[in-house]
């Protein structure tokens, strides 16, 4: 057991933003370009009901940015993208090791990475 008044409670960032922004200009009657950019932000957190130092998540932001070439009226689009554009490393669980260390959970973001987006709706 452990006493843990007045510790923070885990996996419970304080603070936790999320933020987005897209603009959309018509390149002619039929086809317009599309702008996005979005932003996530977690203070640190706790992952250990223990409270050890080693458990902590730094704070950190994830910043995604997308263009886009959209044709509203045929429901496609093609879409550029990059995921975690800082390369910011961070993990979804921290808990002390069975022998020693730490073990960490990592999620598909924890690097940079981009892609291409072929899309239409029906």
């Amino acid at each position: 057991s452990c006493n843990v008044d007045g510790q923070p409670l885990p996996y419970a960032p304080r603070i936790k933003l999320y933020e987005t922004a897209a603009y959309r200009f018509a390149l002619s009657d039929a086809l317009s370009f599309e702008v996005q950019s979005d932003v996530t932000y977690s203070s640190k957190v706790q992952y250990s009901l223990s409270e050890t130092a080693n458990t902590i998540q730094p704070a950190y932001a994830i910043w995604n940015a997308s263009v886009a070439l959209v044709r509203p009226a045929d429901g496609w689009q093609v879409r550029a993208y990059v995921k975690n554009i800082t390369d910011t490393s961070y993990a979804s669980f921290l808990a002390p090791g069975t022998f020693a260390g730490t073990v960490r959970f990592v999620p598909r973001d924890d690097r940079r990475y981009g892609g291409l987006l072929l899309r239409k709706d029906f």
